[in-house]
């Protein structure tokens, strides 16, 4: 208190506001963040916290994806398709991918009977 007192007489002023602790600093600091905080969001339409070091906006997203929309617009049309065609758009195995998946199976059926003919991979032969 003899400190204080001496201190007040010589600069005329208390030692220093009681609210200018460290803990009272911070408080005054996280408030200011806050509004910045706040101002960000409200000038750039989201938060700052949603920027990466990049400075690029990670923006998450809902709904349907692009792919799904396509799947559920394709099984619509296969429906209106049935119902007006009492049928399939066509058979599934008809696609192009089973397709050429019969063709690799039928290939390396003759690569097989090659192998078991001549004893050798058909990869092997010389042109």
């Amino acid at each position: 208190a003899e400190v204080k007192c001496l201190y007040h007489a010589k600069f005329g002023a208390d030692a220093g506001p009681k609210d200018d602790t460290y803990a009272s600093k911070l408080h005054r600091c996280q408030d200011s963040l806050c509004e910045l905080e706040a101002m960000f969001a409200q000038k750039y339409g989201h938060d700052i916290n949603d920027v990466d070091e990049d400075v690029c906006v990670w923006i998450e997203t809902t709904g349907h994806s692009r792919m799904e929309t396509l799947e559920e617009k394709l099984a619509e049309v296969k429906c209106l398709y049935h119902a007006k065609f009492g049928a399939d758009a066509g058979p599934k195995d008809d696609t192009y991918a089973s397709k050429l998946h019969r063709c690799q199976d039928s290939l390396c059926e003759l690569e097989a009977m090659f192998a078991q003919k001549y004893g050798h991979d058909i990869n092997d032969v010389d042109e």
